[in-house]
This record gives structure tokens, C-alpha cells and sequence, in this order.
């Protein structure tokens, strides 16, 4: 059996990428997987299987509210609270595409989270470039620019997410 067939694989391997990950790198999968729930969505609402397109979704939002709980308000600046806003009409379109049974909200968002998801990724380089320069400390809240939106390691949530 290939390991992308076996789930138990699968959640070993992420479980092992999320414990050795850095908040940016977090940042990263937690987009990654909120694309993939809705790449699913979108397939199932094609197919009309309404059950499947809502447990998809429903992990989608679960994925968007753990990224807008981790969001620092106080310290986070202009961009938490757009980041705040964006998750907000995420969860919205999403909503709203699955009671419509249609897929054009859930493609909205899935673009908007592939732009973020770019955009932290070269977030997530510049971290890894100082944390490998450095001592292997996590960076300071203000470095680089949009992390501080979201709460640092020790403030920040648990993460509980099902594969």
C-alpha cells in the first residue's frame, strides 16, 4: 500500500511535519489542507453528493476558524484585522456555496486561499532563512512582516484538526 493510500501514513507524516514546523510553516499547511477540503467540495457538488460536499466543507471551516482564532487582534495590526475580515466572508461564501449547492463560491475562496497560501510560503522561506542563520529560535514577532498577525507559539491555540 503507497502512503498516499494509507490515512495512518498520512497522519503520521503530518503529524510529524506540524510538530518540527515553525508558525509560518503552520500558517502554510493549515492553507494547504483548507484548499485541498475545498477541492473536494467542489468535486462532490459536481457529483451532487450533498453529504460528502458538506463534511468537506465543514472541515474547510473548521481549518478557516482555527486560522481566525489564531489571529493576534491586539498586536496583529491593520493586517490581523484584515486577515480577520477575509476569514469571515471565507466562511460566508462557503456557506453560502453549500446551501446553494453551487461551486462558484467555493472556487472564490479557493483562489483567495491559494493567494495567501503564496504569499506565506515565501513568508515561510524568509523564517527559515533566519532560523537557520540564527540560533534556531523561532524569529521575533516582528520578523518578517505578517506574522505578528497571527499569536506566537507560546500564546498561540492547539490545533486540533482531523486529516
Amino acid at each position: 500500500m503507497s502512503v498516499s493510500n494509507n490515512p495512518n501514513a498520512i497522519a503520521m507524516y503530518m503529524a510529524g511535519n506540524v510538530t518540527q514546523a515553525d508558525p509560518a510553516q503552520i500558517i502554510v499547511l493549515l492553507y494547504e489542507g483548507a484548499i485541498y477540503r475545498i477541492g473536494q467540495a467542489i468535486q462532490e457538488i459536481e457529483k451532487q453528493n450533498t453529504l460528502a460536499s458538506g463534511i468537506a466543507i465543514y472541515r474547510a471551516l473548521a481549518i478557516i476558524g482555527e486560522l481566525r482564532k489564531s489571529l493576534n487582534l491586539e498586536e496583529g495590526g491593520e493586517i490581523a484585522r484584515n486577515l480577520d475580515r477575509l476569514y469571515l466572508h471565507m466562511h460566508e461564501e462557503l456557506v453560502k456555496g453549500h446551501l446553494a449547492k453551487q461551486a462558484q463560491p467555493l472556487e472564490r475562496v479557493r483562489t483567495l486561499l491559494t493567494d495567501l497560501n503564496s504569499s506565506w510560503r515565501q513568508v515561510a522561506v524568509q523564517v527559515k532563512t533566519i532560523i537557520d542563520a540564527g540560533t534556531g529560535a523561532p524569529p521575533p514577532p516582528a520578523m518578517p512582516a505578517g506574522l505578528s498577525a497571527y499569536a506566537q507559539p507560546d500564546t498561540a491555540p492547539r490545533l486540533a484538526l482531523k486529516a
